[in-house]
């Protein structure tokens, strides 16, 4: 099985990833560039690249406030190809919680997006806590997910 490399996340690595689909319309009109430098201050992120170099998705949390922090992630048409995806990214989350002191880390995804839903609910184990009404950059709704650390 080949092994995912992970080094610190780049604004660069944001903007070299072919989105998918879904990830599409969120960039519509937008400055991806900034939202690329963003990622890079706002908290702790990585890349995970193939033995090739290639991207195959970052990910990192928008620290809110102390002890909260709002996931991301970014995944290219390669993650398909990568079934330990799944694995790197629970150890990215478990990692916040142990590394930087989280108590909740939250994400929102389009009440539209079900394979999002289903990876976060069934493989990530966060919880359904509401519907966001209008919080997309399109007008769309969101459903708010949370992890909580364990005690």
């Amino acid at each position: 099985m080949t092994r995912l490399q992970m080094r610190a996340y780049k604004p660069e690595d944001f903007l070299a990833v072919e989105p998918l689909d879904s990830e599409k319309k969120n960039r519509e009109g937008q400055d991806v560039a900034k939202w690329a430098e963003l990622y890079a201050k706002a908290g702790p992120a990585v890349t995970f690249t193939n033995p090739g170099g290639e991207i195959v998705f970052c990910c990192g949390v928008v620290d809110l406030w102390p002890g909260v922090g709002e996931v991301w992630a970014l995944f290219s048409p390669l993650a398909r190809r990568y079934p330990h995806t799944l694995q790197a990214m629970k150890w990215v989350i478990h990692n916040l919680f142990e590394k930087y002191d989280y108590v909740r880390i939250q994400t929102t995804v389009a009440v539209d997006n079900e394979a999002a839903i289903r990876f976060d609910e069934k493989h990530l184990g966060f919880k359904r806590e509401g519907i966001m009404r209008r919080y997309g950059l399109h007008g769309e709704d969101h459903i708010l997910f949370s992890l909580l650390k364990e005690n």
